[in-house]
């Protein structure tokens, strides 16, 4: 498991890139990139979605925005970005300057992230409701019939012992 606390606290390097967005850098520059969420002049917190195909020829063909092409997903403000294990080094020196911290995963569905100590997230990060549900599968535990009210009423919530980035990237939409 990989505690997102011990990767988002750690300080941003300062962006030498800070000229030219990272959709303009990897889509005009490096190519076989698009680069999707990015701009519409918004400074909210958000995750933009990276897809890369290294099959195409950029100058005649797009990069198709599937989920089988998603490399990584980075915020908004560069400070952090999730990417895929295999993809890793590539996607490190394609955005070299940008001051990015990555986070490695195996896959963006599994669930190999876990927050030990949610208040010591940033204050991007304050709005998530997060919710210990493994009562609802553990006959073990003691039924929580709050967080089960919440839950019933649809509430996007992230449970701090066990998430994926797939499950991460949803409570923020």
């Amino acid at each position: 498991m990989l505690d997102l606390g011990e990767f988002i606290r750690q300080p941003a390097e300062q962006s030498s890139k800070a000229d030219i967005s990272l959709s303009g850098w990897l889509e005009a520059f490096v190519g076989n990139y698009f680069v999707y969420g990015e701009g519409g002049g918004s400074r909210e917190f958000r995750w933009i979605t990276v897809y890369y195909d290294a099959g195409i020829d950029p100058i005649y063909e797009a990069v198709e925005a599937i989920f089988a092409n998603a490399v990584a997903y980075v915020s908004s403000d560069y400070r952090w970005s999730f990417v895929l294990n295999r993809h890793l080094e590539k996607f490190r020196a394609d955005t070299a300057g940008y001051g990015i911290t990555y986070i490695p995963v195996p896959d963006f569905g599994q669930e190999v992230l876990q927050c030990a100590h949610i208040h010591r997230l940033p204050r991007e990060f304050s709005n998530i409701v997060w919710i210990d549900d493994d009562f609802m599968d553990d006959e073990t535990i003691l039924f929580d019939f709050d967080s089960f009210a919440l839950i019933e009423d649809g509430v996007e919530y992230l449970n701090p012992k066990h998430f994926s980035v797939k499950q991460l990237i949803r409570v923020f939409d």
